[in-house]
């Protein structure tokens, strides 16, 4: 009897010990990464955003503006990223190859660059365009969200057009 009741005391400690640390724990969804820090610093609510837009006080057609301006600058460069992905895939193939040929590689990386900067250059009239919807104490607040170089991402940090919105 003695056995049973150390037994089951034991087992009412352990209980007990895993529902408080289940209970202490955070059950709120956890992101990692650094994409994760960065839209839980900037107060990321779950759906995409222009992260700082919130902090410039647009109006509803400012909004609409850059709504319409961020479709036609997807749309302007979907056959264009198409291409960019079809050309990766090539490569991709060729490299999983035995034998894989280095010349047809760089021959593809060399056909990628013109349609890179091709992207490069309509992200950069998109940014100005962009710039050209905000007001002077909106324009004034750019530098202080992070964004008066760039508006996103700082190259490198995902691919070729990591400084550009999606």
């Amino acid at each position: 009897m003695k056995k049973k009741g150390l037994v089951l005391a034991l087992a009412g400690l352990m209980v007990a010990g895993l529902v408080g640390s289940a209970a202490a724990q955070d059950w709120r969804i956890k992101v990692t990464g650094s994409q994760a820090r960065r839209f839980a610093a900037k107060g990321w609510t779950g759906k995409y955003t222009f992260g700082p837009r919130s902090r410039l006080d647009l109006t509803a057609e400012q909004k609409g503006k850059i709504a319409n301006l961020r479709l036609t600058f997807q749309e302007e460069t979907l056959e264009l990223r198409t291409q960019l992905a079809r050309k990766r895939l090539d490569i991709r193939k060729l490299l999983l190859e035995e034998s894989s040929d280095l010349s047809r590689v760089y021959g593809l990386v060399d056909e990628m660059a013109p349609i890179q900067a091709e992207i490069q250059k309509k992200a950069i009239e998109f940014r100005l365009k962009l710039k050209s919807f905000l007001t002077e104490e909106q324009l004034e607040k750019l530098p202080s969200l992070g964004l008066a170089r760039g508006f996103g991402r700082p190259m490198g940090r995902r691919g070729p057009m990591g400084g550009c919105w999606r």
